[in-house]
């Protein structure tokens, strides 16, 4: 038997939901990823435009630098997610999380065609959603620091292997 203070709860709570629910209206919702005791960040100290720019400077001065699994310097190399680690960090002082799958956990996700300058790109290249991270620098194109052919550099996302290995377009900024 259901007793009236059981029943008033289970009222209150499917309210709550209806309520909540009804306030979403229009807004995008933020997926949180398996990591959810990461916090979302959002950039909102400087526009998207000029955190682009910033972004893109710092990304691209990196090309050529070595790979190296587990890299986040300069003077040791860098893997996906420690080149994206380290560009947010130097060019707007955000700190991220050290793995793609965290980065992608505190990040928003956005369409594929929405994709600005700075925003993240995610592919599974070893089975995993969330296993390779690059930064989209514009016109289709990303820079990354893949293990094979061992530097950072840039790709096309329309490249077959990485079409093919697309997961996922996210981004850090306010929008």
């Amino acid at each position: 038997m259901v007793t009236h203070n059981a029943l008033r709860r289970t009222i209150l709570c499917a309210l709550i939901l209806f309520l909540t629910a009804c306030g979403e209206t229009g807004k995008k919702k933020v997926v949180m990823l398996p990591n959810s005791h990461l916090q979302p960040i959002r950039i909102t100290k400087v526009s998207h435009a000029v955190g682009s720019q910033e972004l893109l400077l710092h990304s691209l001065s990196l090309i050529g630098t070595p790979y190296r699994y587990g890299g986040s310097s300069r003077e040791n190399g860098f893997d996906c997610s420690g080149m994206v680690q380290y560009v947010y960090k130097q060019a707007l002082q955000v700190n991220l999380p050290r793995t793609a799958r965290d980065i992608a956990a505190v990040s928003t996700p956005i369409r594929k065609q929405d994709l600005r300058i700075g925003d993240l790109v995610f592919f599974n290249t070893n089975g995993q959603n969330y296993s390779h991270i690059g930064l989209y620098i514009g016109q289709g194109e990303f820079i990354h620091a893949p293990s094979s052919n061992g530097m950072i550099r840039t790709a096309k996302l329309d490249h077959p292997y990485f079409n093919q290995r697309f997961t996922d377009a996210r981004t850090l900024f306010a929008r």
